[in-house]
């Protein structure tokens, strides 16, 4: 902020001489304002002369805004005349809230009058011209934010009530302005202060010429004419831009909440919890901070989001001119639809549509035309006629005034002829192998050794997966640790290699994680933690991707704990597209990110298997996925076959006494379903082999462990006669085999059992 002593010397010396036109005229256009009569002041041209007052400064685009439906409004040019001679408060305070708030009361009356987009510039210009010793020429957001910060040390507030406070200032050091001529100085002095807010806010002075500032090319006035706009080439450009909800609004929402800077995953939560984007699934509002990124109005910055320069002022700014520039420059497509309005006014829809399709022939449906013709009609650019033709305003036609004369186009690749769901890679197809073959091949895998399966089991997998061509998709269920996953990759296994094909490749397993949401665990999802807008892809779309380049080869997807999150929240795209056989969605963007396409179509080479158990800690099943899976239940478990495959790995250490226990536990605990699978017997052995002789400590001490630690904490139930006598039978085991922890435990089940109608384990 700028001390008194250094407003003064700056004030002193402040005399540009290029700006002596400007200041002339600005002092005419106030001397006409405030001297010409009520009666006359209220006619349609002087109206018309106070709105258009360039004299003043330039409004940017705002000077295109049309106000006619104002300039004959006798409640609207009451609202205008009024300001010139209406007493304001004293308190500065006061009065600047009161000055912003009857900007904003007659800013409403023009929008009640269907005056479109809001002219804010205009309208401010208008007031400052009636009101000279409280506004300024400084209109632009960037310009009113430098010149409070060096005025006031603050720019938070609004664009009125910052200039009111601002020339406050100057007055409260430099004294009261004498006449008009004293008030367009003040005023310019602002501007100025702004053109050299970099030098002032690092503590230098402008360069002097004896006491007066050298009049540098940093210091001039206001342009009147508008830089030529930037489009970028087609290959930087958003391809297939999604309508979004409160248009504007859903980015100043995302850029108010990176202010303080979030992580994408926390930016994502403080938008779900804000109330704005109930029911929009995270996908959208992924999609939605990537594009806010892309298009410059939050940056990263130490591995978090914030809000950008740009982003300030779409926040700070009630126009939207930083957000038009930036579609122009950044989404394909909205510049040709405005030159198409331009070259051919009063279109249809239907025309505007077929002119965008014909340019980009990936756009097959309407959806992605629709959305930029909305976004330009939110925007102000265009309306309609009473027959339902499309014109540009005279906003819009400002703004394609400043395109450039060829604008980019698609890559040859793009043009009519490709079909984007021709696969990458055309290879002739391998015979799927006979379900002999792969079981003789199963059987000799060294993994499934430790697992026992019969062969109508291996038979019903292959029928199931191999009898609807669209739909291959098996769900396992059953125990825990009777091989569910293991049959899976083994089969997988088997018939890559008798394909002659890489299991790796072909082949993915993918765990299930619990704070799954929606399918971007599976399909991957926009990464903005990027300088370029950059697709994240998960191994499970990289599986899908090949499958869909290769169909005449088979591709295998297995998702482990299938139902740890909500399936049909997660899987949702693959269910849809394998029922209707329509394509697979990947993304919103109309052409590929990093390799990834919008959409492929539905491998029928994918086969998909979930293996699932059902306990407190899973969700069960819908309809809607249990109708396009084939279930496989896996409840029975053969522990004498098992033993005798484990003795027959390592003949010679067999411990019979601790697979007779086992096989008498699980015997009692099946006929509750509280028994255990394979992997629970074989850790068991594991552990007895290892267990070290320990002097006075026998066997049975360490089985006794072993059955606490791996096949108690299975129990748990309700006060039935079949539980119950579980509980009595398993408790006369462990009595004769001298289990005595596992007794002491068993009994003090049965005890809470009886006195609360339950129980468990870890009761």
């Amino acid at each position: 902020m700028l001390t008194d002593e250094q407003l003064k010397a700056l004030w002193k010396g402040f005399a540009p001489p290029s700006w002596a036109t400007w200041q002339k005229n600005y002092l005419d256009f106030l001397t006409w304002a405030h001297g010409t009569p009520e009666p006359e002041l209220r006619t349609e041209a002087a109206q018309k002369k106070l709105w258009n007052a360039r004299a003043i400064t330039p409004a940017g685009y705002g000077d295109a805004i049309n106000v006619d439906a104002l300039l004959a409004d006798p409640g609207f040019v009451d609202a205008i005349v009024g300001l010139r001679g209406r007493a304001w408060p004293s308190d500065v305070a006061a009065r600047a809230a009161a000055i912003q708030d009857e900007y904003e009361r007659i800013l409403g009356m023009a929008v009640a009058r269907d005056v479109k987009p809001r002219p804010y510039a205009k309208l401010q210009r208008l007031v400052g011209a009636l009101l000279p010793a409280e506004l300024t020429c400084v209109l632009s957001y960037d310009a009113v934010r430098h010149a409070a910060k060096l005025l006031l040390g603050d720019a938070s507030d609004p664009q009125l009530v910052a200039q009111v406070q601002m020339r406050a200032r100057l007055r409260a050091v430099l004294g009261e302005e004498k006449n008009l001529a004293e008030h367009v100085r003040r005023s310019t002095f602002c501007w100025w202060i702004h053109e050299n807010y970099e030098r002032l806010a690092a503590g230098q002075m402008p360069p002097w010429k004896g006491n007066v500032a050298v009049d540098s090319e940093a210091m001039r006035p206001p342009e009147d004419k508008l830089p030529s706009l930037v489009v970028w080439p087609f290959a930087k450009q958003y391809v297939g831009y999604l309508a979004v909800r409160n248009f504007a609004g859903a980015y100043r929402a995302v850029v108010q909440a990176a202010l303080p800077g979030l992580s994408q995953d926390d930016l994502v939560g403080v938008l779900q919890a804000s109330g704005s984007f109930d029911n929009v699934p995270t996908p959208l509002l992924r999609q939605l901070i990537i594009r806010a990124k892309g298009l410059g109005f939050i940056e990263e910055r130490g591995g978090l989001l914030y809000a950008t320069k740009d982003g300030d002022e779409l926040l700070g700014s009630e126009q939207l001119d930083i957000l038009i520039e930036r579609f122009f420059e950044r989404v394909f497509g909205f510049a040709q639809l405005l030159r198409h309005l331009d070259e051919h006014p009063g279109s249809t829809d239907e025309a505007v549509v077929g002119a965008l399709q014909a340019l980009y022939p990936n756009w097959t449906t309407a959806r992605v035309p629709s959305d930029l013709r909305n976004w330009s009609s939110y925007l102000g650019l265009l309306q309609r006629d009473e027959h339902g033709g499309l014109f540009l305003t005279q906003y819009g036609k400002a703004w394609v005034a400043r395109l450039p004369k060829n604008l980019p186009k698609p890559p040859p690749e793009a043009s009519p002829g490709m079909d984007p769901r021709t696969p990458i890679v055309s290879l002739p197809a391998i015979p799927y192998p006979a379900f002999d073959a792969i079981l003789a091949r199963f059987k000799a895998d060294p993994e499934i050794a430790d697992f026992v399966f019969e062969d109508r089991q291996l038979a019903t997998l292959h029928a199931a997966w191999r009898s609807n061509p669209r739909k291959r998709f098996v769900l396992l269920s059953g125990l825990s640790g009777t091989g569910k996953t293991a049959v899976t990759l083994c089969y997988s296994r088997a018939v890559c290699e008798l394909m002659g094909i890489s299991v790796s490749e072909h082949r993915e397993i993918v765990p299930v994680s619990p704070d799954w949401r929606d399918p971007s665990g599976l399909l991957g999802y926009f990464n903005a933690l990027h300088a370029d807008p950059t697709f994240q892809a998960e191994p499970a779309l990289r599986l899908v991707l090949r499958a869909a380049a290769d169909p005449g080869r088979p591709y295998f997807l297995i998702l482990d704990e299938m139902n740890l999150a909500r399936v049909e929240r997660y899987f949702a795209p693959f269910l849809s597209a394998m029922e209707t056989g329509e394509d697979l969605v990947l993304h919103a963007n109309g052409v590929d990110v990093n390799d990834v396409p919008p959409r492929v179509p539905w491998p029928a080479n994918l086969h998909i298997a979930g293996t699932v158990n059902m306990d407190e800690t899973t969700h069960p099943f819908s309809d809607k996925v249990l109708d396009r899976a084939f279930t496989l239940e896996f409840w029975d478990v053969d522990l004498k076959s098992f033993f005798e495959r484990a003795a027959a790995k390592a003949p010679g250490k067999r411990l019979l006494e601790v697979e007779e226990a086992l096989c008498e536990l699980h015997g009692a605990m099946r006929e509750v379903r509280r028994h255990f699978g394979y992997r629970t017997a074989g850790e068991v052995l594991a552990f007895m082999h290892a267990a070290p002789e320990l002097g006075g400590m026998a066997p049975a001490a360490f089985l006794d462990q072993a059955v606490f630690s791996k096949v108690l904490p299975r129990l748990r139930g309700e006060d039935t006669p079949a539980f119950k006598g579980a509980l009595e039978a398993l408790m006369g085991i462990c009595k004769r085999r001298s289990l005595a922890v596992s007794e002491v435990k068993l009994g003090s089940m049965m005890e809470l059992l009886k006195r609360t109608g339950v129980t468990r384990f870890w009761a």
